[in-house]
């Protein structure tokens, strides 16, 4: 017998969830690792943030090269931020429009930034 092709998602949820982590933990390492944790939290973060939307948002090619060219990270700041509106939306969240917040603290006060998107991704990979 012949395997029955998987089923594609139901209309309105999305794709691969990606794993639930303390946001706690992530501002921590964020303070501590002066800056690597970050980079390897916005790699993952991308990738999962990919598969779950079914198509690529954020490449995590900016990431890295980012270390040497800051608007490159700005740009998957931006990228981020936008993107949790519309997972959420996604989930079946209700989606408030933090954008600016999000945007900014990923930028000036990164590890607090991660805290709150963490905490909003954790409630999407919960539904």
């Amino acid at each position: 017998m012949a395997d029955a092709p998987e089923s594609a998602p139901a209309a309105g949820t999305g794709g691969a969830k990606g794993k639930p982590e303390d946001p706690a933990t992530v501002l921590i390492l964020g303070l501590v690792t002066c800056g690597i944790y970050p980079l390897y939290w916005l790699w993952v973060r991308a990738k999962e943030i990919n598969a779950y939307l079914g198509r690529e948002v954020i490449n995590p090619m900016f990431i890295f090269p980012g270390c040497f060219c800051f608007p490159l990270l700005f740009y998957v700041a931006y990228l981020l931020a936008e993107a949790v509106p519309e997972m959420q939306k996604k989930a079946g969240v209700e989606a408030k429009d933090e954008f600016l917040v999000h945007f900014l603290l990923l930028i000036i006060a990164m590890p607090v930034g991660m805290f709150l998107i963490q905490q909003k991704l954790n409630e999407i990979w919960s539904k």
